[in-house]
């Protein structure tokens, strides 16, 4: 079994699983308190790398975007894999930059900030505000969006991406460890950046997300379960089948239902609008569902922590 550096004293090694439990409670509990502003995250370089290259397939045709996408991603995703394994190879404490791994790909705390901005804004009537402020968690066309889209499209991009960018990333790393890390938390981030509902990236983006769609299936419905733990069984709904992707609407399903409210509906994106099924209930989300959203995460988010912790002590007194 892989060793781990002295974390505790000079006389004492942990086991790989240990290992990763402490670096996780470390790393999150730091960003609970502590957010990376978007200007100076390392991402931010991510993402323009990533749209420079798209840009310059937008005028092919649609198979040579798809083509160059795949190989864009093959190249991006290979060289970072590469100087992930430089750095873990190399450093004395290759715990810290694991930790520091994990602090850049979980985001949980800017979410929940977010979600009060939104319920500020509409509360103060500025719904443009609001609206833009939503571009934080989905990309849909928000200007004609009512007070209640609002709300709506604040409460099913919230939940998705605490589960892609909090709940996956923390189970993926225990099973997999760094490498499936870096792998998930930057293919995540192409998926975003070059997301097919937007004409630009329709085909370039297509494989990227395919795989994002398939690595995310089951997490998306593990955490639906988790919810439903939390919050009653009789809400879990894993045969949401009706939605576009299965593993998203399992989950929207499951919160549309654990906060008694209606999900789902139509959507616009780039001019576009999509039809999509109504989910949960039959009664319309309000102002104050925000509020019970940020408490839902909180408690999500409570729960992980309890959950790794308990791991963390039992690992630690076993022999």
């Amino acid at each position: 079994m892989e060793r781990w550096p002295n974390l505790l004293s000079n006389d004492v090694e942990l086991s790989t699983l240990t290992g990763r439990l402490l670096i996780l409670l470390f790393a999150i509990s730091l960003e609970h308190i502590l957010s990376i502003n978007a200007s100076y995250h390392p991402g931010s370089l991510w993402k323009f790398i990533a749209i420079k290259l798209a840009r310059k397939s937008k005028l092919r045709p649609p198979k040579q975007q798809q083509i160059s996408g795949m190989l864009s991603t093959i190249t991006l995703l290979t060289f970072s894999l590469i100087i992930t394994y430089a750095i873990l190879s190399f450093a004395t404490s290759p715990w810290f930059f694991e930790a520091i791994f994990m602090l850049l790909v979980i985001k949980s705390t800017p979410l929940i900030k977010n979600c009060k901005t939104i319920y500020i804004q509409l509360n103060k009537g500025k719904k443009s505000l609001a609206r833009e402020q939503l571009s934080d968690v989905c990309i849909r066309d928000t200007q004609s969006l009512s007070t209640m889209g609002v709300i709506k499209s604040c409460i099913e991009g919230t939940i998705q991406q605490f589960s892609l960018r909090y709940f996956i990333p923390i189970v993926v790393y225990l099973v997999g460890g760094a490498y499936f890390l870096v792998f998930y938390g930057l293919t995540i981030s192409l998926a975003q950046y070059w997301n097919p509902k937007t004409k630009y990236y329709r085909f370039f983006g297509k494989d990227v997300n395919a795989i994002k769609d398939i690595i995310t299936l089951p997490f998306h419905c593990l955490l639906a379960v988790l919810i439903a733990v939390l919050f009653g069984f009789k809400h879990l709904s894993l045969k949401r089948n009706s939605w576009h992707r299965f593993g998203t609407g399992a989950l929207l399903a499951t919160t549309a239902r654990a906060m008694n409210r209606e999900l789902g509906g139509a959507v616009i994106y780039d001019d576009i609008k999509k039809r999509r099924p109504k989910i949960g209930t039959t009664i319309k989300p309000t102002l104050n569902d925000l509020k019970d959203l940020s408490r839902l995460i909180k408690r999500l988010r409570q729960s992980i922590v309890l959950l790794i912790a308990m791991f963390t002590l039992t690992t630690l007194l076993l022999p």
